[in-house]
């Protein structure tokens, strides 16, 4: 690592699973200089993902990314920065991190203040960022319960599209071609891999759970072999029920007492626990068990899921056929 002042934290999580809140949060602490996904594309998101706040989380990092750019590599775009997804997902896929964009996040984390950086990019890259981030810094890896994930990126915030699925059918059988936050993009590259070669044509709800598997994966094994103890796995649900709790692990880990007004607008603004859609749906429990996700749902704390694999299929399609069932050619 380098030998920067200040260890940073850093945050990780697959899209959709609760990054920006735990970013919102730690933006209260007044000892913790915050940035918003230095890898992102250069567009405005007011509200971020999870619309707590009503100013655009990027603001601060585009107008430093903008002057880095300037002023070291001026031939470049500043979508040349957005290391992945909606742009050019991917790039988000290895360990390979352009200088320019690792240049940008080590001007971010060599501060003589401590930092915290946010993103959803870093899972294939915790190697390279070992080498860029200050000795001591944190890596907390946020990750939520996978069928919240799906239903998060396909019903939207809020769930605003949950009439569209009054069917579960309508849900679980989904293929239109949806951007769903670059899992579509992601999902395709993933299934290239020679692991995958007899599975076919995937619903919507499963392109999002091979992508959740592999960031989960990649994250927890990086994380753990680069930061060792100071790696911190952190349930969106746990954030939910017990929201000072979860927020203590992280400045625990940091060798720091947590700041009140972060624990204070953490628990004004963090949403109660949810409900999971159909969570005992055998088209969950197959499409698990198609993926190899038995050890990754334990080992991220969701034991009960993985037991999911061994309920028996009370119900099927329309068609008379699962969507796993088309999925593995049968």
């Amino acid at each position: 690592m380098s030998k920067a002042t200040s260890p940073a934290i850093l945050i990780q999580g697959m899209r959709r699973s609760g990054t920006t809140i735990l970013y919102d949060a730690l933006l209260e602490d007044p000892g913790l200089h915050c940035f918003y996904e230095p890898w992102r594309e250069d567009t405005e998101t007011p509200g971020g993902g999870s619309n707590a706040r009503e100013s655009d989380p990027f603001t601060e990092t585009r107008e430093l990314r903008r002057a880095f750019r300037d002023a070291h590599y001026p031939d470049l775009e500043l979508s040349d920065f957005n290391l992945g997804g909606p742009g050019n997902p991917a790039l988000e896929l290895g360990p390979e991190v352009p200088e320019h964009c690792a240049g940008f996040l080590r001007t971010l984390l060599e501060r003589d203040e401590p930092v915290m950086v946010k993103e959803t990019r870093f899972y294939d890259k915790l190697e390279a960022i070992r080498g860029i981030a200050p000795e001591g810094t944190v890596l907390v890896h946020v990750v939520r319960d996978p069928r919240a994930v799906c239903v998060s990126m396909m019903m939207g915030r809020g769930r605003k599209r949950a009439d569209s699925y009054a069917d579960p059918d309508a849900f679980f059988e989904e293929r239109e071609r949806r951007k769903l936050w670059s899992s579509r993009q992601l999902s395709q590259l993933l299934l290239e891999d020679p692991v995958y070669s007899g599975l076919k044509r995937p619903a919507n709800f499963e392109r999002i759970l091979l992508v959740w598997k592999h960031t989960f994966e990649r994250t927890r094994a990086e994380g753990q072999l680069f930061f060792g103890d100071r790696y911190v796995l952190l349930r969106n649900e746990d954030l939910r029920a017990d929201t000072a709790g979860t927020i203590a692990k992280i400045y625990e880990a940091a060798g720091k007492p947590t700041p009140p007004e972060v624990t204070e607008w953490a628990r004004d603004k963090v949403r109660p626990p949810e409900e999971p859609y159909h969570p005992e749906d055998p088209h969950w429990g197959r499409a698990f068990a198609a993926f190899g996700m038995r050890d990754a749902l334990i080992d991220a704390g969701y034991p009960e899921l993985a037991e999911l694999e061994a309920v028996p299929e009370r119900r099927r399609s329309r068609s008379g056929r699962g969507g796993l069932g088309r999925l593995l050619g049968r």
